[in-house]
């Protein structure tokens, strides 16, 4: 039952706490992190290990330079969760160790509060803590059962998430525990793990055929295994973004996570009749599968969905209609409409109710051109387009209302913010937001230094509810840690996004979002990643590999690489590249990704590929896309088609 690196030599042990943090391109959340490390490390003893993944996002120079007492190792390749921490665990020398996700913030009191209740109690082997997410909300992972057959076999069918509070179904994340009660658990969660070095010397380091998810599961188990306890401990919280290095809505995770689920039960359950166990689990990954690839549809296609059958409705409904028209014909109509709708801009996000014009006026021209072939009269037609647009209205307004972010529901494009700190923290805060934002709706500002934190809870309350905001933002240079983390706790039902900014606004960190002049796209309306240029850019690629392919038999003798140029249309044609994209000498993670493409704007432009040039150039190209620059560009070059 042990690891596989369970009789390596331990360090002398010389401190109290050793802190592992395993990074993969969260470069402003470890800076993060780190800066509330070190604050709740301070009066004790410890050490701090990075572990950088083959990150492409500056990590590793941002800790040299930020962070030199950091001990950095810094990977070739990715190693997987389990193998970095064990790199550095080798090294630890604190009689504690904790293994921390860089996408989290620790409050000050953290490390003592552990410390103590560990140096307490000997036979506890591991501990985990309180952990909310960037809302304030609690996280349920923070205690969890053993995934035994029956308790995997309940999540999977969903029984845990409809009674989570059950003793038997909900038993996944023990939901019968109260959220603010110690107790000891079964499984700790890999996020925020802390582990008695001892006890890691007896039953081993983390196994190293769980490349990511899972090996958190294997060792709490080991431990109890081993005779000792694991302890869910909510007097110490701190704030976990989830999920920032790796998306848990991809289907990639529901494959990886659930086949970390198989291993353990090969491990474990040979006894127990592990055949069955894994073939459930099988089962459930492409159930889970296939319901994340139709949650991810349904969330781009309600919209137009709905639209459908109100088009399609008032088609057939509609008494002006004539006797030859049935339902085939009305159902063509409707998706022409849509078509028309989604092209002038309906479905675009964010959404804005100028979108929702747009298309109605498209609608609205494709009825008219089709009033000939539904025998309707003019004003027929526009009372037709006018109920339609009434109900789609209506429909929008009902999503808003009950806050479904569903394709382009039209939502505000500007924010009301609360910033909370000194006004020489939160000028630049707001500063930098503005330009995030592209403006902002309503800005409020409270300074804590003139009030005290149950005033202050309060103070947030009201100014939430009479100005309507969206995101309060904390100065972390003006309030410690764990009184943000108590407010964000106090305040999860206030319905707001929880940003914290760092020292000097140098970025702003939110779930899900970092903001920084260096990751800021100043042209909303012509970004590379907005919807127009979106729909504009494959509109050109695919009109051009049309036209370059039925030119070929003329054009093709000016382009020396003859093949490869009819395989680029094809791969156009197909969605697999663009005609014009990035250059590739330099690989930018702040930049929206593209598809693979035949033309650079180095290339295509004249300009030297070198690295400074190359990244300027992809940055320009991504702020201020223009579809006839790229028409040029093409045009300009044809005999670089084939490259």
């Amino acid at each position: 039952m042990q690891g596989k690196h369970a009789n390596l030599p331990t360090p002398a042990t010389t401190m109290k706490l050793s802190v592992v943090i395993v990074n993969y391109n969260v470069k402003a959340y470890l800076e993060q992190c780190l800066r509330t490390v070190y604050e709740a490390l301070k009066g004790m003893e410890g050490e701090v290990f990075v572990v950088d993944n083959q990150s492409t996002d500056g990590s590793v120079e941002m800790v040299q330079r930020e962070f030199p007492g950091v001990h950095l190792v810094a990977n070739q390749q990715n190693m997987g969760f389990s193998r970095a921490n064990n790199q550095a665990i080798r090294q630890c020398r604190g009689e504690y160790i904790l293994l921390l996700n860089p996408d989290t913030v620790v409050g000050e009191d953290v490390f003592h509060k552990v410390m103590a209740f560990m140096d307490a109690n000997p036979k506890a082997g591991g501990l985990g803590v309180k952990m909310i997410d960037g809302t304030g909300r609690f996280l349920p992972e923070s205690k969890r059962g053993l995934p035994t057959p029956t308790v995997a076999f309940y999540k999977i069918i969903g029984l845990s998430r409809l009674f989570p509070n059950s003793k038997s179904f909900g038993r996944y994340h023990l939901g019968h525990l109260p959220e603010d009660e110690t107790a000891p658990i079964e499984i700790l969660s890999g996020a925020c793990m802390f582990l008695r070095r001892s006890v890691l010397d007896e039953v081993g380091l983390l196994d190293e055929s769980f490349f990511m998810y899972g090996e958190d599961i294997d060792l709490s188990y080991r431990i109890r295994l081993g005779g000792y306890e694991n302890w869910y401990f909510p007097q110490a919280r701190i704030i976990h973004y989830k999920g920032e290095s790796t998306k848990k809505s991809s289907v990639n995770y529901v494959f990886v996570f659930y086949n970390a689920m198989v291993i353990f039960a090969r491990k474990h359950f040979t006894r127990r009749g592990p055949q069955l166990f894994s073939a459930i689990i099988r089962g459930a990954i492409y159930l889970s599968a296939a319901a994340a690839i139709g949650m991810r549809f349904l969330h781009h296609a309600l919209l137009p969905l709905l639209d459908l059958a109100i088009v399609y409705l008032c088609l057939s409904l509609f008494p002006g209609m004539g006797p030859e028209t049935g339902p085939w014909h009305h159902a063509l109509l409707g998706l022409v409409g849509i078509g028309a709708m989604a092209v002038a801009g309906n479905y675009d996000v964010p959404g804005r109710w100028t979108h929702v014009a747009k298309g109605i006026g498209a609608l609205a021209l494709v009825v008219l051109a089709a009033r000939p072939w539904l025998h309707s009269e003019f004003m027929e037609a526009i009372l037709l387009v006018a109920s339609a647009a009434a109900l789609m209205i209506a429909v929008r307004a009902i999503l808003r209302l009950f806050n479904f972010r569903i394709g382009a529901s039209p939502v505000r494009e500007r924010t009301r913010i609360l910033a909370i700190g000194s006004p020489n923290e939160t000028k630049p805060a707001m500063a930098l937001l503005w330009q995030t934002h592209y403006g902002l709706d309503k800005e409020v500002l409270i300074d804590p230094r003139t009030t005290g934190s149950g005033e202050l809870r309060k103070q947030i309350l009201r100014a939430v509810k009479e100005e309507r905001l969206r995101e309060v933002v904390f100065s972390a240079r003006d309030m410690p840690m764990d009184q943000v983390i108590a407010l964000m706790g106090e305040l999860k039902t206030a319905n707001v996004i929880f940003k914290i900014a760092q020292p000097g606004a140098k970025f702003i960190i939110g779930p899900g979002t970092t903001e920084s002049v260096n990751d800021l796209l100043v042209l909303p309306d012509h970004a590379v990643s907005s919807s127009a240029p979106r729909r504009h850019r494959r509109a050109l690629d695919i009109v051009l590999a049309v036209a370059l392919l039925v030119t070929a038999p003329v054009g093709i003798w000016w382009i020396p690489r003859k093949q490869k140029f009819l395989g680029n249309c094809m791969d156009i044609l197909t969605g697999r590249s663009t005609w014009v994209g990035y250059g590739t000498s330099v690989h930018d993670r702040r930049l929206p990704p593209l598809r693979p493409s035949v033309l650079s704007p180095t290339l295509s432009d004249g300009l030297p590929d070198v690295p400074l040039i190359t990244r300027r150039a992809n940055l320009e190209y991504a702020k201020d896309y223009r579809m006839f620059k790229d028409l040029r560009r093409v045009l300009t070059n044809y005999r670089l088609l084939g490259t």
